[in-house]
Parts: C-alpha cells; sequence; structure tokens
C-alpha cells in the first residue's frame, strides 16, 4: 500500500480514537484494497465519524470505485447487484438494485455526504433491501413490488 496515504488513514483513526482492533486492522493492510474492504466492514463507524475523511477517499476515486465505493459521481440508471454493500458520497442520480441470484448477494446501501439519489428495485423474486442514510441526503426508493426499500436515517 502507498505509504502517504496509509499514514493518513491511521492518523484520522487515532484522532478519532478508534478502538486499539480496528486500528490494528487498519496497520496491517498491506493494499489499498485491503484498507477498502476493512472501511466497508467497519461503514457505520466510518460514516458516524467521518473517517476516514471524504478527501482522503476521493484521493483515490479509482480504487474506491472499483469496491463499490462512490464519490462525487452522477449514476444514469446503473444495475449494482455484484457486490454486499455499495457506500455514495455527494452522488447524485438514478440506480437500480435487487438480488442476485447467482452470487446470493442483496445489497446493502449507504448515503452519506449530500447524496441526491433515486434508488429503483427490481428483484426476480421479493427481497427487503437495506438503504442507510447518514446526514443530510436526499434519497428517494421506488420499487415495482419485487423489493421492499428499509430506509434507514441515522
Amino acid at each position: 500500500m502507498e505509504q502517504k496515504w496509509k499514514n493518513r488513514a491511521l492518523a484520522d483513526i487515532i484522532a478519532h480514537k478508534v478502538c486499539d482492533e480496528y486500528s490494528g486492522l487498519t496497520s496491517r493492510a498491506k493494499t489499498k484494497v485491503d484498507a477498502l474492504h476493512l472501511y466497508k466492514r467497519g461503514i457505520d463507524w466510518c460514516l458516524e465519524n467521518d473517517s476516514p475523511s471524504v478527501d482522503l477517499l476521493r484521493s483515490y476515486r479509482d480504487d474506491c470505485a472499483y469496491n463499490g465505493i462512490f464519490i462525487d459521481r452522477n449514476f444514469d440508471d446503473e444495475l449494482l447487484i455484484d457486490q454486499p454493500v455499495y457506500v455514495f458520497h455527494n452522488c447524485s442520480g438514478t440506480i437500480r438494485v435487487g438480488l442476485n441470484l447467482k452470487k446470493r448477494i442483496i445489497p446493502m446501501l449507504y448515503f452519506a455526504n449530500g447524496c441526491d439519489m433515486t434508488v429503483i428495485g427490481e428483484s426476480p423474486t421479493r427481497v427487503r433491501v437495506p438503504l442507510t442514510v447518514y446526514g443530510d441526503n436526499n434519497i428517494v426508493a421506488e420499487t415495482d413490488g419485487s423489493i421492499e426499500p428499509v430506509i434507514n436515517r441515522r
């Protein structure tokens, strides 16, 4: 992992007084991808504490997008069903979600930092899709009846 990025992430985590276990895991991350998986694993704490900062994530936008973390992106009806967790920071537009039968995934969606998005549910079978919204965001959920969007505001 690029040492500068790792040092910034660790400093951010330490500043927020994260538990020793999580900071230890972060310090052992060898690649940015490892760190991004750890970010998604602790996404509730990360979004509650704005750690790592959106600016740090923004500096590695391509790596983030590849791993289902989107920053400052406008979506145009993309289908997102390949990862168990998607995170959106300051995004806009429309996405479609639902059950991925092949991979047995029902994606969980997290929104923060001013998103203005429409989430359209479509699925071959009825499922509940969790949408967790942190802070001031405009999230509209639409469905054809095949999914039940569950919006949690924090």
